[in-house]
């Protein structure tokens, strides 16, 4: 059925005029966006095979997994269209991101590793981030320092510090992400980090912690008192 075929009432923008977007199922929502459908169907059907298209991730989370690639091999998705979806999963992501930024305590490692894992929660990639904070506990400047292979990431004391001191910092938080969701720090995690603090403690710029987010948890090491 096409969407001229569809009562008023029942299209997705004419709909959402009326009533309200909260009214909107997930599809229609993602039909109010891309507008159009294809010879082979409505909008809302085009909606449905883009909400079901990732193996895995059925639904808006789904958006956050697929690419552009994938997006063109649908019939009726265009760049256009694929641009606006990409757009929307992006926007999405960083409105997730800006409000868990308000609320974020820099002396609590639950608040940090929360903001972590909404900012690596769809990475297949290990990444490094660099805190850098004033004497007041202040964050000065946030970094990525590296992004590694599926399950390594290079920590160099050499170029945090060159980043620490360029910026003037204090103190110091690491955080990285483990794709695979197994917090557990490796050997050479706790290697590394002691190798930093170390190196740290002899110039004047203290590492606070170091903090290993997963999909839903997280290991602190100055919690667990490795540091």
């Amino acid at each position: 059925m096409l969407i001229k075929e569809i009562a008023d009432c029942e299209r997705p923008y004419e709909k959402a005029m009326e009533y309200g977007v909260k009214v909107l199922s997930d599809a229609e929502l993602l039909a109010t966006i891309i507008r159009t459908g294809s010879k082979d169907g409505s909008s809302i059907d085009l909606a449905n095979k883009i909400l079901n298209n990732h193996y895995l991730y059925k639904g808006l989370v789904g958006l956050n997994y697929i690419n552009r690639d994938d997006l063109l091999a649908i019939n009726g998705i265009g760049n256009t269209k694929a641009t606006q979806i990409l757009a929307l999963a992006e926007i999405s992501g960083r409105m997730a991101k800006q409000k868990l930024k308000k609320d974020i305590s820099f002396y609590d490692a639950s608040t940090v590793a929360a903001y972590y894992q909404e900012k690596c929660k769809y990475l297949n990639k290990e990444r490094l981030y660099l805190m850098i904070f004033n004497t007041a506990h202040m964050l000065i400047k946030e970094l990525l320092l590296s992004e590694g292979t599926v399950n390594q990431s290079l920590i160099s004391p050499r170029e945090i510090y060159v980043q620490a001191l360029r910026y003037e910092g204090v103190n110091i938080i690491l955080v990285h992400n483990h794709p695979s969701g197994n917090v557990e720090p490796s050997l050479a995690d706790v290697q590394a980090t002691k190798m930093v603090k170390d190196a740290g403690d002899l110039i004047g710029i203290y590492l606070s912690d170091h903090i290993i987010v997963g999909h839903d948890s997280y290991y602190s090491m100055r919690e667990r008192g490795i540091i």
